[in-house]
């Protein structure tokens, strides 16, 4: 835990005219100020505007966006701050740092008009710029209850929750969703962080998730303000799908049933921040402030990709033992880091009640959580390995010693296992059988499937980011790549970087065409984009009504289909006209043609795995895996569909005619992507295990 030091700014008053008093290190000290709170509110809606503008224009045109914020950051800094405080604030910085000790500055704003002023731009040029990007800032609310640091038990257990009616405007939850999961996947491999969503958007369904209990309670969705309750209000559905506009009162109520209650909200909101001029206590923040010791909102409205950014780096701090202050500064850090001429950092703000914000006092399991062993193998199944097998010390090179001695089982020798020391989260056979390329966090892989030995490994994108797929091109010489808002591609051969392609968001399917030319991607942002394979020059954009999860093309290279999360496998012409739409009752993972070109196999989020038949649209086959699937692929030679689940933690070989399970192969974790090999005699899978498995399959006599 740090030792902080305080400089504790305390400003009353009213009419304009206000007493502001501090509390530091260095002394105590107090002044008389004018400010007109009015002339600044006004100036809100423009410095928003200003704040996400941004996010997204060229830099030299963001730059000059800065103006505003810097106006108002200064404005505010010189005015409360002036001659007497200023060198107050210097020496207690120093003071601060000569003792090892982090300085947080401490808002106790008790002036109402005052409260909805953005203290977070607080701006001055020769003590480094914006204070929030060296110290914690943090918008203190006084309470008489204590405030104990709470001893949880790790992994921290985050229950988020996405909102969004339909009769409100179109957020793109599911991409900030997927994002988030992604964000925090590294926390949750690490044994550190469990992120739990509440199934559905109605009061009832948050209710039933609570009364379970959670450490942090994480909302996505819209947030508004009632100027007649004077309150703050988050958007929730009734039953029918439309809007229930829920009180903060009403929230905070509902919050206190949890067992354990939240320490911690996150509003990743719009207007969560946003009072009135007349109450302390109008915001959803403030308001949810007296039932959790601390709350993260969004004092203006917020990119996807910002708030993704800035919880990941949130909770990465969390968990590695941050208070929660300098958790969200670490955040703030983040975002500029990100994109240094954006204004988002501003957006958040925190609420605390007490003095302490070392909320969460993590004890419990090591931070190198093993693997939860795998399930007894089901009856009739190869015996597989202990999955997780950790690797032998500094060992980076997997020579033939490391595969388990092969023994028969049912059909041959049980699973070779290969241990990658990372989560696998996308598999993909080479032309002539012998390589194997994997997709993990960050790094992506080409393995010798004789021996196990790494061929070549790259990384492939931002650190956060896995890489969600890979495939080869159909002549063997170069593998395409897509994680992080890339797609790239790699020499085959040396793993030599040939191309990259930009997407607005994360990308989770790549596609080469037949003859080599052509690169599809599907991406998180919405889109299925054709690129030239050689040059990367955009040839085609297709939109989606939600997240695109895989886009594949047919063996003849005429058609393309895609998955997405809006439920829906389209089939579309290679010049992008929509041929036939395929509904699913639940958000479609992944899609695989057949090899004749004439079926199409998919599968979905509630363990749904489908054959189809591409020309009348009509449905030929349906099995159950159960649980959630990620992956799905056909065997070459059509008589097989592969299923990955991330609910029961195994792969499966289906009957791609009748539908019989075929091979079941148990995982130590969730399972994320199949493959078949070339020649039908083996899938790969790939697991949360950090294992591959290449399982023999039944010759067609044994069949």
């Amino acid at each position: 835990m740090s030792v902080i030091s305080d400089y504790v700014l305390e400003i009353s008053g009213r009419d304009g005219q206000y007493e502001v008093a501090v509390t530091s290190p260095a002394g105590e000290a107090s002044t008389r100020v004018t400010l007109d709170a009015d002339r600044i509110n006004s100036q809100l809606g423009n410095l928003q505007a200003a704040v996400l503008a941004s996010s997204a224009i060229p830099r030299a045109i963001a730059h000059g966006l800065e103006r505003p914020a810097r106006d108002v950051g200064e404005h505010l800094f010189d005015t409360v701050f002036g001659d007497l405080l200023h060198g107050l604030f210097l020496s207690s910085r120093q003071r601060a740092d000569a003792d090892d000790r982090a300085l947080r500055l401490v808002l106790r704003v008790r002036a109402p008009e005052l409260a909805s002023l953005p203290w977070e731009l607080l701006y001055c040029q020769k003590l480094g710029g914006y204070l929030s990007m060296r110290e914690p800032v943090v918008r203190y609310v006084d309470m008489p209850e204590v405030v104990r640091p709470m001893r949880a038990e790790a992994p921290l257990r985050v229950l988020g929750m996405t909102a969004l009616p339909g009769t409100l405007a179109r957020l793109d939850v599911d991409s900030e969703r997927a994002a988030l999961e992604v964000a925090l996947r590294p926390l949750g491999d690490r044994g550190l962080l469990q992120l739990d969503w509440v199934q559905g958007q109605t009061v009832e369904d948050l209710s039933r998730q609570l009364l379970r209990g959670c450490h942090i309670l994480h909302f996505i969705g819209h947030g508004s303000y009632d100027p007649q309750r004077q309150e703050g209000m988050v958007a929730l559905a009734d039953a029918d799908g439309r809007q229930h506009l829920l009180h903060a009162s009403a929230l905070a109520a509902l919050i206190s049933v949890a067992q354990p209650r939240p320490q911690l909200v996150m509003l990743n909101s719009c207007q969560s921040g946003m009072g009135n001029s007349h109450d302390l206590f109008s915001s959803t923040a403030a308001v949810l402030v007296r039932t959790v010791p601390a709350v993260v909102a969004m004092q203006f409205a917020v990119t996807d990709k910002a708030a993704t950014r800035f919880s990941a780096a949130f909770y990465e701090a969390l968990a590695a033992g941050r208070s929660v202050d300098e958790a969200v500064r670490v955040g703030r850090v983040a975002l500029i880091a990100g994109k240094d001429d954006s204004l988002e950092w501003a957006t958040p703000v925190l609420y605390l009640r007490g003095g302490d914000a070392q909320l969460f006092d993590l004890t419990g399991p090591s931070r190198n959580v093993p693997p939860k062993p795998p399930d007894p193998p089901t009856a009739g199944t190869p015996d597989p390995p202990t999955a997780g097998t950790p690797d032998p010390p500094h060992r980076t090179d997997y020579g033939p010693s490391y595969w388990p001695s092969p023994h028969l089982g049912p059909h041959g020798m049980t699973p070779r296992v290969l241990n990658t020391g990372q989560w696998v989260h996308s598999l993909a056979f080479h032309r002539d059988g012998r390589k194997l390329a994997s997709g993990s966090r960050k790094w992506v892989r080409v393995w010798d499937v004789q021996t196990g030995n790494r061929i070549w490994e790259q990384p492939a994108a931002a650190w956060l980011t896995p890489v969600f797929a890979v495939e080869f091109s159909h002549d063997g010489r170069r593998l395409a790549t897509g994680g992080a808002d890339t797609a790239r591609v790699w020499s085959a051969a040396n793993g030599e970087p040939l191309l990259t392609v930009r997407h607005d968001h994360m990308v989770f399917g790549v596609a080469f065409s037949p003859d080599g030319h052509r690169l599809a991607t599907a991406s998180a942002d919405r889109t299925v984009r054709l690129w030239d394979a050689a040059s990367g020059d955009p040839l085609l954009r297709i939109r989606h009504d939600s997240v695109v999860s895989d886009v594949v093309f047919s063996p003849d290279g005429q058609f393309l289909a895609t998955t997405s999360a809006d439920r829906s496998v389209r089939v579309w012409s290679a010049g992008g006209d929509l041929l036939l739409r395929l509904r699913h009752p639940h958000a479609t993972k992944a899609v695989a043609f057949a090899g004749d070109g004439l079926r199409l196999a998919t599968c979905d989020d509630e363990g749904a795995a489908r054959v189809w038949d591409v020309r009348g649209g009509h449905q030929l086959l349906l099995v159950r895996h159960g649980g959630a699937l990620k992956d799905i692929a056909f065997s070459p030679d059509g008589r097989w569909i592969a299923t990955a689940s991330t609910s029961d933690r195994s792969a499966a070989v289906w009957d791609a005619t009748q539908g019989e399970r075929v091979v079941r192969i148990q995982h130590g974790h969730h399972v994320f992507g199949v493959a078949f090999s070339p020649d039908n005699r083996w899938l790969a899978s790939g697991s949360e295990d950090k294992t591959i498995k290449l399982t023999p399959l039944p010759s067609p006599s044994a069949y």
